[in-house]
């Protein structure tokens, strides 16, 4: 179960929620320790949302107003049990069963947000650019290599920048309107993200941003985002839906560029070098 009664509340309901609900909802599930120092514009502020919808939300959990809300959060906070105490199920099947309800939740909300987007138009763009510029860092780097990996047995010419010893400037300063450029921005985002965004939306390259929903605020300098849900039951945020949607994004390109001999040179070539483990079949 969730850790608390404001997260149990939030995720009965979030499924229902429309983006800047579920956007101020990821605020208060990564922000619970914090909440019983918040003002209602304090909270509207931090999770960049209006004021009215701080209040809707808060009526739709069923409270009076966050002043309730923090009021509760007090209380636990000064009976000595710390809000973001590890409480999980002690028996692993419990455990495991939470974890696959969510991921199930994150997946179909995340498949929702998808079904929004021109994802054959985004493919085409993705195969038939000149060349593919891939950023993330800290969380988001592992997604950012993967996804790099991927479209690279597709296709030549996908960077993951910044390399160690290069600079952003040297890599992104050629740019042109034939180039794409993927944007990998988990939350736990460095600041210099917005400003890398800030330039993207002035560039003629085209950009595709991946975010959760606590980095919609970059979207406006983006031409297209994949919106990813990470909600998890424990402390840790899930990437599984991250790595699905570069999955489905990079089968799509595959399905486009239908020659197969870039995959079949690059598999050669692991067979002459020894490189991989042998396949069952192989």
């Amino acid at each position: 179960m969730p850790r608390s009664e404001l997260a149990q509340r939030i995720y009965l309901q979030l499924e229902q929620m429309g983006p800047k609900e579920r956007q101020l909802a990821e605020f208060l599930l990564t922000h619970e320790a914090e909440l019983a120092i918040y003002s209602s514009a304090d909270m509207a502020r931090l999770a960049r949302v209006s004021k009215p919808v701080v209040s809707r939300f808060f009526k739709r959990l069923g409270y009076d107003s966050f002043a309730e809300v923090r009021q509760d959060l007090r209380k636990v906070q000064t009976s000595g049990s710390p809000l973001l105490a590890d409480q999980q199920p002690s028996d692993i099947g419990t455990l495991l069963a939470n974890h696959q309800a969510q991921e199930a939740r994150n997946w179909q909300q995340t498949l929702t947000d998808l079904q929004r987007l021109p994802l054959d138009v985004i493919a085409d763009t993705m195969c038939s650019a000149r060349q593919i510029k891939v950023i993330g860092f800290r969380n988001s780097y592992p997604v950012a290599l993967h996804w790099r990996q991927q479209l690279l047995q597709l296709r030549t010419c996908v960077d993951l920048v910044p390399q160690p010893g290069q600079t952003l400037a040297e890599e992104l300063s050629q740019l042109n309107e034939q180039d794409l450029v993927i944007m990998v921005a988990m939350r736990r985002r460095p600041v210099n993200v917005k400003r890398i965004m800030q330039w993207l939306g002035k560039s003629p390259a085209t950009c595709l941003l991946i975010t959760d929903p606590s980095g919609l605020e970059h979207a406006t300098h983006a031409d297209w985002t994949l919106t990813c849900h990470q909600i998890s039951p424990g402390g840790f945020a899930s990437y599984a839906s991250a790595m699905a949607v570069v999955s489905l994004m990079s089968n799509l390109c595959q399905q486009k560029l239908s020659d197969d001999s870039r995959v079949q040179a690059i598999d050669d070539l692991f067979d002459l070098m020894d490189e991989l483990e042998p396949s069952l079949g192989g």
